[in-house]
């Protein structure tokens, strides 16, 4: 491998590692808030029907939470390639898909890049002039700031990976660093096989 993609690859895979990390944190905020949620929920639904008592301001609660799992766990599913995808380009060859997934995470940092500037611009007005929710007055500015500070750590994550098809493209028979793995058709077909075994077995 020549110096220059062993170094570009180091260097990947060292922002991979770091951005990671905040990616996992934010997926576990968003875990957390997913739990709070049932919970309350929950609570609600036995408070209300044994005993008639209702959480105070409970949509609002519901409402200023669900931004936290709806976007802080973004990043982290683009990182693992969890997000709906097409099996469209299966059949192509290595150096193909590297150039359309190139392609699309480009468009993907632009729009992203215009939503950073809607959202922070939103969360601006809300927080100047105090914005809150109609029932128990909870500040939305917390809630909005959610948003474009999720945003833009998927904004790093797509510049990370279009390095990185960048790099693939130059040498399609690098590793990948900060990138999913291309699946293949013949990889997708064995492991469709082997789940379809695995639950059969388990049958048994």
């Amino acid at each position: 491998m020549p110096v220059g993609t062993s170094t570009g690859a180091n260097v990947l895979r060292h922002a991979d590692r770091s951005l990671s990390f905040a990616e996992d944190s934010l997926n576990l905020i968003a875990a957390f808030a997913v739990f709070f949620l049932m919970f309350v929920g929950v609570a609600q639904i036995v408070g209300r029907t044994l005993f008639g008592f209702a959480i105070h301001g409970y949509i609002d609660w519901i409402e200023q939470s669900s931004s936290l799992f709806a976007f802080l766990g973004i990043a982290y599913a683009q990182r693992l390639g969890s997000h709906i995808g097409m099996d469209l380009t299966t059949s192509w060859s290595t150096a193909s898909r590297w150039k359309v997934e190139f392609f699309a995470v480009v468009v993907a940092i632009a729009i992203v890049t215009v939503l950073i500037y809607a959202s922070f611009t939103n969360f601006l007005r809300a927080f100047s002039i105090g914005d809150s929710t109609m029932d128990i007055r909870i500040p939305t500015w917390p809630a909005k700031l959610m948003i474009p500070l999720a945003l833009s750590v998927l904004w790093l994550r797509l510049g990370l990976q279009i390095c990185d098809y960048a790099r693939l493209i130059v040498h399609p028979e690098a590793e990948p660093v900060a990138v999913p793995k291309l699946i293949t058709l013949e990889t997708q077909v064995k492991d469709e096989i082997a789940e379809a075994l695995g639950r059969k077995d388990a049958q048994r």
